[in-house]
């Protein structure tokens, strides 16, 4: 009988027995890990990639998922949060500016690469400049303006926005306190939101499309329901308050190493 040859050292395998890798034969003894050199005869699974042959370990540092914070790998049984392409460590995903781990449900932005709790979030928007203390140059961050990012509001911030505006188109510092409040907007915020809000309807008056008194919409949502105006805001118990430059995740695991890249060692007779 015809004696296979071994993809490891080019030997015709006269063994009573033999492992099958990716339609390859190998000496039991011949297929090894290609990083800690490990005989893999006896182990349940092994990986295989450019014909190079893994131990599951050794594939899962050189070609799995690493936390972008803490840039260490990440296994199948780790608890993971992702944001777009980005994924960290469950402990690993926290504000930068503050460095308080994030908890499932809560409000954040990813602001240039930077994971953001809310309130950082919207000092940057007021201008403000944030601290890390991630070996960051913080002073760097005081010299420079941060940059300005477009606010994305909800649709019960925005009838509450509105409902006001229709009440009075110029609040005062107290009542912009008060509906800043209330939607758990920061002041500047809200402010700038009634400036653009009596621009749009100046500008809508002097093209003559509407009457005296209409008040131009929101180019995104129209007028909502009546509602009250001193209700409590309350967005723990609303969608997830996503920027235009954020995300926001729920917590979940890790898949296993790609089914593809998975071969298992299977043993044969000769």
């Amino acid at each position: 009988t015809e004696h296979r040859t071994c993809c490891a050292c080019g030997e015709p395998i006269a063994d009573r027995f033999l492992l099958e890798v990716g339609g390859a034969a190998w000496h039991t003894g011949c297929l090894r890990c290609c990083v800690c050199a490990v005989q893999l005869d006896r182990h349940p699974s092994c990986f295989l990639r450019d014909r190079q042959v893994y131990c599951k370990q050794d594939y899962a540092k050189s070609f799995g998922a690493k936390c972008s914070k803490c840039c260490r790998g990440i296994s199948s049984s780790d608890w993971v949060r992702k944001a777009r392409e980005q994924v960290y460590h469950l402990a690993c995903f926290a504000c930068d500016a503050c460095g308080r781990q994030l908890s499932t449900g809560e409000q954040f932005a990813l602001h240039e690469d930077r994971v953001l709790c809310k309130p950082h979030y919207l000092e940057t928007l007021d201008g403000g400049s944030i601290s890390s203390d991630d070996g960051c140059d913080s002073e760097g961050y005081h010299k420079s303006k941060a940059k300005r990012v477009r606010t994305t509001f909800t649709e019960e911030q925005l009838q509450v926005l509105q409902a006001n505006f229709q009440l009075d188109s110029n609040p005062d510092g107290q009542d912009l306190e008060r509906i800043a409040q209330v939607t758990g907007l920061s002041k500047r915020v809200t402010q700038v939101w009634f400036q653009n809000s009596r621009a749009r309807q100046k500008k809508h008056q002097h093209t003559g499309k509407g009457k005296q008194s209409q008040v131009m919409r929101d180019p995104d949502v129209g007028f909502g329901r009546p509602i009250n105006l001193h209700l409590t805001y309350s967005f723990q118990n609303k969608p997830p308050f996503v920027p235009i430059d954020g995300t926001s995740f729920t917590d979940s695991s890790m898949d296993e190493l790609s089914e593809d890249s998975s071969i298992h060692c299977m043993q044969s007779e000769v």
